[in-house]
């Protein structure tokens, strides 16, 4: 599956059930709405760690510690996940899995402008610029905690994914160098 594909399934699986809750509130009242917002966390920012291991990273060391952090980043979002998911079991999902998900954003921020920046830097606009987004819109989200105003900027930060992936697929490899080379033993 290539990397628009992965990042567009990704980003529509986030966003499903945060739009889900908002045409229909009482969808995250009940143990059947906290575990498919559980599950589409867990398998949208699994999708997108497999998105971000593959993604190009020039050789600056900006961009390895901004690709380092948005791996990070993804993993905290998926710890997040499980743990909403098993605590959610009772009705009563357990807040401070909310430190996870905000430390995954915090960490998606860092990495998405230092790696975004980079990739804009060598030439990859759009992997660069929805990386960007992505860590704006992201940060925005948890700096405004009210209603609409999280909803937008969390619902634009998941789709700003699908450039991230789109932006990974049309890059030359030539274009941008490789920092994760394999060397052979012989």
């Amino acid at each position: 599956m290539s990397s628009s594909t992965r990042a567009a399934v990704a980003a529509v699986v986030l966003i499903v059930p945060v739009a889900l809750e908002l045409a229909w509130p009482a969808f995250g009242d009940h143990v059947p709405g906290h575990e498919i917002f559980a599950a589409s966390q867990l398998a949208g920012w699994l999708l997108l760690l497999s998105v971000c291991r593959r993604g190009i990273v020039p050789a600056k060391r900006g961009a390895r510690i901004g690709r380092r952090s948005v791996l990070v980043g993804c993993v905290l979002q998926m710890l997040f996940a499980g743990i909403y998911a098993v605590t959610a079991l009772d009705g009563e999902p357990l807040e401070a899995a909310f430190v996870f998900f905000l430390l995954g954003f915090l960490a998606l921020t860092v990495g998405g402008l230092a790696w975004g920046t980079s990739l804009l830097r060598s030439g990859a606009s759009m992997a660069g610029g929805g990386l960007l987004a992505t860590a704006v819109a992201g940060l925005l989200a948890m700096l405004l905690g009210m209603d609409p105003w999280h909803d937008v900027f969390l619902l634009s930060s998941y789709a700003a994914w699908a450039l991230v992936g789109r932006g990974f697929d049309t890059i030359p490899a030539r274009r941008v160098p490789r920092t994760d080379r394999v060397v052979s033993a012989g």
